[in-house]
Parts: C-alpha cells; sequence; structure tokens
C-alpha cells in the first residue's frame, strides 16, 4: 500500500497493522522540528558545510554542488547524520539567521513579507530610524521617479515662521541650507562650522528680487565674487547714478556717475553734468564729463599723474565765446560779434579779425593785442586778442 502524508507538511502517517512504527513518528516528527519555529543559517547557500550541527537547516540556492545537487531551491536539514530536503510551499515562513529577517516562499523565491505602510513610527532603510529622523535611508544615492510624466517633492511646514529647507553637511556638520527658513522667502544660507550662518541669497516670495552676502550691499560695492544689481556704478539707472565726489580720487570703480556742485576738483564748465570712468591696466583710467549744457571734456589718469583735461567740440560750443587759459582755450572755436567801428571775428588760437566795409577804423578794436595789420585803408585789421 503506498506511503501517506499530510497534505500540508508531508507528514509520513500510521498505516493499519503497520510494523515499526516508530520509524513513521519519528520521521514525522523530525519534520515537525524543522518546519515549526522554522531558522535556517543562511538562504541561497549552494555549498554544504563540512560539518553542520545536528538539526541545522539551510535554504538551498540555485546550482548547488555536493550532497545539495539536484535540491535548489529545497529547505536541506541535517538530521541524524544525513541531510534531509523539505520542498516548501507558498506562504511558508522562516527566520533566516545570516541576514537577521523574516522571509516567506512565494512559489519561487525566499521575500521579506510585506509590512503595513501606514502610520509606521519609523522606517530605516540600511540604517536605523528615530524620533526625529524617522525615515533613514544609508545609501549611495536615492531615486525618487516620475509615475507617467511629472514629479514634485514637497516639504511642507506648519506656519511661516517655521522652517522648510534642506541642510547639506559633511561628517555630519551643516554647510548649506535651501529653503524656506523662518519666513516664505527663498534664502540659500552657507556655514564653515555649522554655527555660524551667512544669508548668502534671499529671494522675496512677493517681488522675486534677490538680496543677500553674495549681492551688493551698495551701489559702489566692489567686493569680488558678488552679484552686480541695477543701478550698480550707474548701470541700468532709471533714476540717479552714484555720486562722483571728487575727480582727483584715484581708486574711483569703473562705472557712471554724477557731478554736482559739491563735486571737488571739477572741469571748468557748468556744475551739473555726468561722469564716466574706465580703468585701465597699471592702474589708469581716464574720465570723460558730458556737461549739462551739452559740453564734453576728457583726461586720463597713467598711474601717478592726471593730463589736462581736453575739450570736445560739438555743435553746443564751437561758435560761442571764446576764452583762454594760460593759452589753454576754455571756451568755443570761433566767436563773430561787432560793436561801433564794424565786426570782428575771434579763434580760439587768439586771432582777431576786425573789418568796416563802409569806412575805416580810426581805433583799436578792444582786447586787441600784439602786431596789428591794416588793410584796404585800415577796412579791416588782423591781430590777436591775447
Amino acid at each position: 500500500m503506498p506511503e501517506q502524508t499530510s497534505p500540508r507538511l508531508a507528514l509520513p502517517r500510521l498505516q493499519p497493522a503497520q510494523a515499526q512504527k516508530h520509524v513513521t513518528v519519528n520521521e514525522a516528527l523530525a519534520r515537525l522540528d524543522i518546519l515549526v519555529q522554522m531558522q535556517v543559517e543562511g538562504l541561497d547557500e549552494t555549498t554544504p558545510p563540512a560539518s553542520p550541527p545536528e538539526g541545522a537547516a539551510y535554504g538551498v540556492g540555485p546550482g548547488a554542488t555536493g550532497a545539495w545537487a539536484g535540491q535548489d531551491g529545497a529547505l536541506a536539514a541535517f538530521v541524524s547524520g544525513g541531510w534531509i530536503f523539505l520542498d516548501p510551499a507558498p506562504g511558508w515562513r522562516v527566520w533566516d539567521a545570516g541576514a537577521g529577517a523574516l522571509k516567506i516562499w512565494d512559489g519561487a523565491a525566499w521575500v521579506l513579507p510585506e509590512a503595513a505602510r501606514d502610520n509606521l513610527g519609523g522606517i530605516g532603510i540600511a540604517t536605523t530610524s528615530d524620533a526625529t529622523n524617522r525615515l533613514s535611508v544609508q545609501a549611495p544615492a536615492v531615486l525618487l521617479s516620475h509615475d507617467g510624466d511629472d514629479h514634485r517633492v514637497k516639504i511642507n511646514k506648519a506656519a511661516a515662521g517655521d522652517t522648510a529647507a534642506l541642510i547639506y553637511q559633511s561628517d555630519w556638520t551643516g554647510h548649506a541650507e535651501i529653503g524656506l527658513a523662518g519666513s516664505t522667502d527663498l534664502t540659500v544660507k552657507v556655514s564653515q562650522d555649522g554655527t555660524a550662518w551667512t544669508d548668502a541669497l534671499v529671494i522675496d516670495a512677493g517681488d522675486g528680487t534677490v538680496t543677500g552676502a553674495a549681492v551688493q550691499s551698495s551701489a559702489t560695492d566692489t567686493e569680488a565674487g558678488r552679484l552686480m544689481t541695477t543701478g550698480a556704478f550707474g548701470l541700468g539707472e532709471t533714476s540717479l547714478p552714484p555720486f562722483f565726489g571728487d575727480f582727483d580720487a584715484t581708486d574711483t570703480p569703473s562705472g557712471f556717475y554724477r557731478m554736482t556742485g559739491a563735486t571737488l576738483n571739477r572741469p571748468a564748465g557748468t556744475t551739473a553734468g555726468s561722469v564716466a570712468v574706465l580703468r585701465q591696466s597699471g592702474g589708469g583710467f581716464a574720465q570723460f564729463v558730458a556737461f549739462s549744457d551739452g559740453s564734453r571734456a576728457s583726461r586720463s589718469y597713467n598711474g601717478s599723474s592726471f593730463t589736462d583735461w581736453s575739450v570736445s567740440y560739438g555743435t553746443e560750443n564751437i561758435v560761442s565765446t571764446v576764452s583762454q587759459s594760460g593759452g589753454v582755450p576754455t571756451g568755443g572755436v570761433i566767436e563773430r560779434g561787432s560793436n561801433g567801428n564794424g565786426d570782428y571775428v575771434r579763434f580760439a588760437d587768439g586771432t582777431q579779425i576786425c573789418t568796416n566795409g563802409n569806412a575805416a577804423i580810426t581805433t583799436a578794436p578792444a582786447a586787441f593785442s600784439g602786431t596789428i595789420t591794416k588793410i584796404d585803408g585800415n577796412k579791416l585789421w588782423i591781430g590777436t586778442w591775447f
């Protein structure tokens, strides 16, 4: 009569009038001893140990050798000096002492049982969670991917005065923080020691403007590495550019400025105007002035001294009152006028020509100096006005 076994654990049953019943009972007890509160030394093992202790059990992996050959997927237990093999059924549970984990046979492999996923006290992946760090992950990388299209990671805080941020650490010391730090503005903070923090960038939640240590503190801030703002050194300014205090200052940064009556060492001309400073190599720079009346002047600094001012002429000052200082023109290029003796024309080089088409000029025109040449019966006088 064929041997009968139990439907679940395949335990051998006693047969009617069976001799040596103890053999069948002991075999069933041996199986129960393995299967009840089942524990294995390891799973997916392929090489039988040389001297296993009595009752030691193992999960046989693919490609097993030796006494386990051909028993892939079975449970191998060392009983009474030999190996017995049990084929697991889906749902069997085993404690994997090597991994320190409870495993379940799913019909093809030993897997971790699915745990409760809501309202957990904490989750530690390759590490331990705690009351504050309820989700802890120790890994070379963490992947959060999309489920068909977009993907967002949300960090929510309770109130505007609280903090929702990402902190970047080195050896558990914080050195950078990005997020909503005590407000609804986006803040980027940095620290050398994890204790003293600097707000490098603060982006206003209302208008999107940027402030912080990485941004210029004023329109003339020259600190290296800072972001230039609108209006810095007069660039992009829609109101008043920075005030230009002294033309003889040699440390003025390149930029555009405004000149007033309070500006020191101004060039000759009206008190109001615009100034451009362009730095050059060797500590030199050039200064360009556009006066409010349209006239212009420029000079250079070579690193040790200034050149004289050079006036630029245009339609607003070519024909105007000529003047000079020490032989250097300070007014217009050509001046034309008349008086009781006739008409005159003056040039910036000092030449003066006086004419009277109706009668001779009987008296030397005012301001004539130097050699005077008289032509056409004193009707044309040529000389200098300084």
